[in-house]
């Protein structure tokens, strides 16, 4: 699969831990990853958005 710099750079980020977006993130830049299945996106009550990564998004960074 090929992910650009930026996504793969987003993924190494969350492979130490889960990021909560700032309230004027856009959430499109990580759209494609989470449709993929590498990233999972949970709305907190706060409305802000924790972004974690997934088993196959691990797998990817190999």
């Amino acid at each position: 699969m090929d992910l650009t710099e930026i996504e793969r750079a987003f993924l190494k980020q969350l492979s130490s831990e889960p990021w909560i977006s700032t309230p004027l993130f856009d959430h499109e830049l990580v759209a494609r990853l989470v449709e993929l299945g590498l990233v999972e996106a949970n709305l907190l009550a706060s409305g802000e958005v924790e972004y974690s990564i997934t088993a196959a998004g691990r797998a990817s960074l190999s």
